[in-house]
């Protein structure tokens, strides 16, 4: 495990330099070239992904970035009030009505769909409770209960597909201690491929699940602070152009290939296949 923990967090840092190389140490900023500062937040590994996209697909456009990033992890609902007041610039987030009236969405999807394949953490020696799930009848069967933020996108899916869902108020992250503990009538944590390759190593009172991966059809996008409508614009403009040259496919494929290593291993997953709300604006892929 700590052999694996090292080789991951070694790729991520050298992911992160080259980035910074190529946003922060390129060359002099031209006569057409712009200078552009930008305010993000997350964590290290959520904040690395999304500034070397934005810094990347900026640079494509001739923009060449300043990144800040917001101290400590935030919570959701500390996120989103930052980057409707302009606190923040943007954020990589699940698509939901609310933000979209509060905040501007650029509706492509930035993860090469590696958010919308959860897969569940769950209690030390339940595993065999999940071993015989083929289909979502198996699983919504089974009668288990996820645990997720009030805010989190996920939650309508979930209920959309008739699975049983407990929010929570306030600070996400305590839903790990309540899966483990099993007192808290939560029996399991959906996260991200991605998310979940970065995280088991240190919850070792956790287990990652290890057949399924539960998928729908609903990547998260970019939110734009509306303080920021021209920022809107440009990000538009460059993010079409980042998704159609392959530019976000290689990136998510670089930052999180950890997602096809143990324990994670999601190309041998099976696939519950979850029906996400219908939209009147869908994602692009």
């Amino acid at each position: 495990m700590a052999s694996w923990h090292t080789s991951s967090l070694y790729r991520w840092l050298h992911f992160c330099c080259l980035t910074a190389l190529l946003s922060f140490s390129g060359p002099a900023i031209s006569d057409h070239e712009q200078s552009l500062t930008l305010r993000l937040a997350g964590t290290p590994e959520s904040f690395g992904y999304t500034a070397a996209i934005l810094s990347h697909a900026l640079r494509a456009q001739g923009v060449v970035t300043d990144i800040h990033r917001a101290a400590g992890n935030l919570p959701m609902t500390r996120l989103e009030y930052m980057l409707e007041n302009g606190s923040l610039s943007a954020a990589i987030l699940g698509r939901t009505e609310e933000r979209d009236r509060r905040l501007l969405p650029i509706a492509i999807g930035m993860t090469d769909n590696l958010v919308n394949q959860r897969i569940l953490f769950i209690p030390q020696g339940t595993q065999a409770t999940y071993d015989n799930v083929h289909s979502l009848e198996d699983f919504v069967r089974l009668n288990k209960v996820a645990g997720m933020g009030q805010a989190w996108a996920d939650r309508l899916i979930w209920e959309a597909n008739g699975l049983a869902v407990q929010p929570l108020d306030g600070d996400w992250r305590r839903l790990y201690r309540m899966v483990a503990s099993q007192a808290r009538g939560i029996d399991y944590l959906p996260r991200a491929a991605y998310e979940i390759a970065a995280e088991w190593p240190s919850h070792p009172d956790l287990a990652v699940e290890q057949h399924l991966v539960l998928v729908y059809e609903q990547d998260h996008i970019l939110y734009v602070s509306p303080a920021e409508p021209e920022l809107h614009q440009l990000l538009l403009k460059a993010l079409n152009e980042a998704a159609r040259s392959g530019l976000i496919r290689r990136l998510a494929r670089e930052h999180y290939a950890e997602v096809f290593e143990p324990p994670v291993n999601l190309g041998q997953r099976r696939a519950i296949v979850l029906i996400a709300p219908e939209r009147d604006h869908p994602v692009i892929p």
